[in-house]
């Protein structure tokens, strides 16, 4: 099913169109009215984390700010490298996912941080619907970040445990500006980073009554791949991880290894003895050949250099536009609007069938023109040929005896085979998010009210792209003999290749909406000795709702009647698309929440500041109501110094999809059944010996089918917290200040699945979990969401600033903000053992699964115990400087991979330089090197990593930037 895309110009034009509507608004209502005096910039504002507006520094909770500015100084091209060098955050650099960045305070999962836009939520991502990637954020209109790292529920309510981060953009912005920005790695390969922005802004609030701007931004971002950085995968270093060790022969090869039964398919290859066709395969002895006693099984294997790769390919585009007016009264009206789409081009090296296919392997008949002997294929040389399966001919020192050829007598060949010249595979993931913001305020008998409503959507849309065939064209071509298995495709071949694949083929749907309305009151009551005693009341009404699309029918195969092939359960089983199943059911879910948010700040005195909030939150598909409080403090006896303390409580509720999710997600994987084929390695399939009455193909390294998720979850509670933080800003001499803030968390009821490993391991514990059929055998293994442990988690949060004393030779400025780890452990279940998460890495299945970090997209999250990011500014004349540095220290690997003895993973530390030129009027010309040292990830051999920790930082090396803006 090919799915149109959206149109870009016709969401720009709407979002012109309103903004020109709000401009005309605005000129008529300055026709009859006089325009009004200038008026003094507004010094109170809402900050992150309270509803009463202030000034920014005299809140009673730690808030860090970043401005647009000092992204640009530390040579951020994109918000990821924001989210993955901040110290509060242990977010992912290179994600196995295709979701895109997203913010991870504390390490407890990105669904625990609340994401805003300019105070309010955005639509969250359609799939797991638990989070937003930074991707949507738009870049030319950012102004600032605002990243409360605590528990803030009292305020936001759900998913706020780890805390809060709030882009907001500007406003009242006149003028404009373009730029331009072009990134490439020192060494060859792509990665190569392209951008353009725009914003302009017409009309002055203070002046004229009103202002609209629009801004737009698109950057493209090419793919990295293994073959790019050789020596980072050099042999030789991946050996001593349990790495580089040559594959066994039955490895899957676009130039094919073929036997005559389809169980085994890989015996021989007739390419094997010219070097199977570098760079696509690679000549392997298999695994064995590296015994003390070895034995061969000569064949062609995919060589990973060229199929896998580092980073994925991606495109951001957004569009953003704001109209304010002011009214008679004192009243003012914005109109937001939001426009992102991104698209991840997402490698999945060579695709070969798989169980949702007709058959795992394809077939051959003898009279293709390229059968093997037949003429064009040579024959395959064999030793021993008298015997039922002859060894393959390698050479008389390896394989010694009478060659001959292999006898083919007409049979039907099998193989595994991917086509090569189609390249790497990759799906798009077009993902778009939407938003209207409709706000208003202003005072109303001496109340302050903020009112808003706000609409969202976003939307994934799942696509194949190069690289995905169809199973019937690829068999047609090889009965037909157009397709080489063995060999590069002729013209005839190649083009027929190309009309085999299932170009922009949308295999999953999905789609989220968040509708809300929301008023806020506020009202200074009465004088207390530092100030009025000010009270707030918050309400708002929202519903979140999704909606999942009907698996597409399109390569859906069918049923002997004439039914498409497709379970009770609504998942397909059988499908034409190689690599990829289509999947979803029809069906809308959606929930409605209402809440009910009380603040108070009392300035009991000029010294002491006492604040209190309490939030109810009613979710009507849950059936309860949380209801959150927090009490924080703020205390400065003396002038430089000031104390700091809260505490709170907050809540996590289960995601739309984890309640109301239309169909079991399935996932198959070959392993031996744990409790009738055990084995002292059960994650290790082939590996164990069936009990009595059962024979090894019925219970040992069978395809078994696991439920990720299951339908109906009403039984799923919300998840609880409890948090502390005290600490202290201290301003001993001028332009030194250094702030302090020890911290802790505490969950329970943790959400999480039970990974597949932990129920292979511990089949006894969690029996109820495998259903099994009347005959004993598995039918399927429910590994979904449940609530288990209890986690928790302290540290310490430490910023420190100074600025050296103006000097003729330049001034110089110097920043460090570093998060140090106490403590990070948690419950794989309930009443479980304590499991520590920090300073170590570990494949454990309960790390990945049970823990604060399960559903985290991409590779297991890392915890290291100290992370900073610092820098030392400079300035003279017309220039510019930022040299900064990120930091993280090493790791013990807890489970490293079967041949190595290597637990010791190296801190890891990269430099970038950033320097600018103001002297051209209205120009700022930046040039700039990331990773100035050329660090490389830390090697581990840990099997969830290919030999490099590629989670803390992306494999470019060293970057270099130039990027140029004109302001008018």
């Amino acid at each position: 099913m090919n799915t149109p895309r959206s149109t870009r110009v016709r969401r720009l034009a709407l979002a012109s169109a309103v903004a020109s509507a709000m401009l005309q608004l605005a000129a008529e209502a300055q026709a009859q009215t006089a325009p009004a005096p200038e008026a003094e910039p507004v010094t109170a504002v809402v900050v992150t984390g309270s509803l009463i507006r202030r000034v920014a520094d005299e809140g009673a909770t730690p808030l860090s700010i970043t401005k647009s500015a000092d992204l640009e100084s530390r040579g951020n091209t994109e918000l990821k490298d924001f989210v993955l060098e901040q110290p509060q955050s242990l977010s992912l650099g290179t994600n196995s996912g295709a979701a895109g960045p997203v913010t991870n305070l504390r390490g407890l999962g990105p669904m625990r941080t609340l994401t805003l836009l300019n105070g309010r939520r955005l639509a969250n991502e359609p799939l797991q619907d638990q989070y937003v990637s930074v991707n949507v954020i738009p870049r030319m209109a950012l102004d600032r970040v605002e990243t409360l790292s605590g528990g803030a529920a009292s305020i936001y309510g759900a998913d706020a445990i780890g805390g809060v981060q709030n882009y907001l953009t500007k406003r009242n912005y006149r003028g404009g500006a373009v730029k331009a920005e072009y990134a490439t790695p020192e060494m060859s390969g792509d990665g190569r980073t392209k951008s353009v922005g725009f914003i302009a802004g017409w009309g002055n609030l203070n002046t004229d009554g009103w202002n609209v701007y629009v801004s737009a931004d698109h950057q493209e971002k090419g793919a990295l791949f293994q073959r790019d950085r050789p020596d980072q995968h050099d042999p030789e270093v991946l050996r001593q991880l349990g790495l580089g060790i040559a594959p066994d022969a039955r490895n899957a090869s676009p130039f094919a290894n073929f036997g005559f039964t389809r169980a085994a398919n890989s015996n021989y290859n007739p390419a094997f003895a010219s070097g199977c066709g570098a760079p696509y395969a690679l000549p392997t002895l298999g695994n064995n050949s590296q015994l003390a006693n070895p034995t061969y099984a000569p064949g062609c294997a995919r060589n990973t250099l060229y199929w896998n790769q580092i980073t994925d390919g991606s495109r951001i585009t957004t569009m953003s536009s704001r109209a304010s007016l002011n009214l008679d009264g004192g009243h003012r009206i914005d109109l937001d609007l939001l426009h992102s789409e991104f698209n991840v081009q997402k490698y999945r090296g060579m695709q070969t069938p798989g169980s949702s296919n007709p058959f795992t392997t394809y077939s051959m008949p003898a009279n293709s023109r390229f059968y093997p002997g037949a003429g064009i294929t040579p024959a395959v040389k064999v030793v021993n040929g008298s015997a039922a399966t002859p060894t393959m001919y390698i050479d008389a020192t390896k394989t010694p005896g009478t060659v001959s050829n292999l006898a083919m007598g007409g049979r039907t060949i099998y193989f595994q085979w991917g086509p090569a010249e189609l390249g790497p595979a990759y799906r798009n993931d077009r993902q778009t998010n939407d938003r209207l913001v409709l706000t208003a305020e202003g005072t109303v008998l001496g109340w302050d009210y903020r009112a808003g409503m706000n609409y969202g959507r976003s939307e994934r849309d799942t696509a194949a792209g190069q690289g995905y065939v169809l199973y019937s064209k690829i068999q047609d071509g090889f009965n037909k003999g157009i397709l080489n298995p063995f060999g590069l495709q002729d013209a005839a071949g190649a083009d027929y290749l190309r009309n085999a694949q299932a170009l922009d083929y949308t295999y999953r749907l999905n789609k989220a909406y968040n509708q809300s309305v929301d008023l806020t009151v506020s009202k200074g009551l009465w004088q207390l000795g530092g100030g009025d005693l000010t009270v707030a009341i918050s309400g708002e009404l929202r519903k979140d709702s999704a909606k999942v699309g009907a698996a597409p029918l399109d390569y859906v195969l069918k049923k002997a009647d004439g039914s498409y092939n497709i379970d009770a359960s609504g998942n397909v089983v059988q499908t034409d698309l190689v690599g990829e199943t289509p999947s979803g059911v029809a069906k809308k879910l959606e929930r409605k929440i209402s809440s009910l948010t009380l603040e108070v700040d009392a300035p009991l005195t000029d010294k002491f500041l006492l604040n209190g909030a309490v939030r109810a939150d009613r979710y009507d598909d849950l059936k309860t109501t949380t209801v959150n409080p927090k009490l924080a403090t703020r205390w400065q006896p003396i002038q430089p110094l000031v104390l700091r303390a809260s505490v709170s409580t907050g809540f996590r509720a289960p995601s739309i999809m984890d309640i109301q999710n239309p169909t079991p997600e399935v996932r198959t994987q070959m392993m031996d059944d744990p409790v009738l084929c055990p084995s002292s390695q059960p994650t290790v399939p082939a590996t164990g010996t069936p009990r009595a009455g059962y024979t090894a193909d019925q219970v040992c390294n069978v395809n078994t089918a696991y439920w990720t998720k299951s339908p109906n979850n009403s039984f799923l509670k919300p998840e609880k917290s409890r948090g502390f933080s005290y600490g202290f800003g201290l301003e001993p001499f001028k332009d030194f200040t250094l702030t302090v803030d020890y911290w802790g968390l505490l969950l329970t009821d943790v959400l999480g699945a039970t990974s597949i490993a932990e129920i292979q391991q511990n089949p006894g514990k969690y029996d109820s979990f495998i259903i099994r059929n009347a005959d004993g055998l598995i039918d399927h293994i429910v590994a979904s969401q449940a609530n288990r442990g209890k986690a928790r988690i302290r540290g310490a949060d430490l910023s420190a600033s100074y600025r050296f004393p103006r000097a003729s030779f330049g001034n110089f400025d110097v920043k460090l903000d570093g998060t140090w780890y106490q403590k990070n452990e948690f419950q794989a279940e309930k009443d479980g053992v304590w499991l520590q998460n920090v300073g170590v890495i570990t494949n454990d299945g309960r790390y990945g699964s049970a823990g604060p970090n399960a559903g985290l997209a991409g590779m297991p999250q890392i915890n290291p115990r100290w992370k900073h990011t610092a820098s030392v500014n400079y300035s003279l004349g017309d220039w510019r400087a930022t040299l900064s540095q990120r930091y993280n220290t090493g790791l013990t690997d807890l489970t490293p991979r079967a041949g190595s003895t290597k637990t010791k993973v190296e801190s890891y530390s990269q430099y970038n330089l950033n320097m600018r030129y103001v002297g051209i009027k209205n120009t700022t010309i930046s040039l700039g090197v990331n990773n100035i040292t050329q660090e490389w990830p830390p090697v581990t051999a840990n099997t969830i990593y290919n030999g490099y920790v590629t989670s803390m930082a992306d494999m470019m090396g060293r970057v270099y930037r130039l990027s140029v803006e004109y302001k008018f």
